[in-house]
Parts: C-alpha cells; structure tokens; sequence
C-alpha cells in the first residue's frame, strides 16, 4: 500500500469557511473529521479533513476517490491562514 500526497503544483488556491457539524464526534477523535479548510486542488474545490486518533492528527483531502495527504508546502500555506 502506497500513501499518496497532494501535488504542490495542483493546489491553486486556500479558503477558510465555517467547519460543517456534521462528521464530527464527541470525542474529536476519528478518521474523517472536518475541517474549517478548503483547498482547490486539480480544479476541483475540497473539504480539508483530519485523522486524528491521539495528540496529533493527519491532514487529507479526497480527491478522484482516493486519500490524499496533504504535501508539507500545502499545510504550512494552510497554517498562515
């Protein structure tokens, strides 16, 4: 099994919207947690999501059906927000 990343170069653009309620837990731990963040990567507009099951947690997006973590450039670009 490969992880596969986001492609820094098919990021384009950032947003920060109001994080949805639905997907979250009570707990804040799980695998599909959303995220205030969306990024528009290969033309397509997606919803950030994390997995987080102890302190720290993993940043993804879903796109063409498939998890792809986001590349370091990506989430330092998302932390300046």
């Amino acid at each position: 099994m490969t992880v596969a990343r986001t492609i820094p170069l098919l990021v384009t653009e950032y947003r920060v919207t109001d994080a949805p309620r639905s997907g979250r837990t009570v707990s804040g731990y799980g695998g599909r947690i959303p995220t205030r963040y969306m990024i528009r990567y290969a033309g397509r507009w997606h919803r950030v999501r994390m997995m987080r099951y102890g302190n720290g947690g993993s940043a993804y997006i879903r796109a063409a059906g498939q998890d792809r973590f986001l590349d370091i450039d990506t989430e330092y670009a998302l932390a300046k927000l």
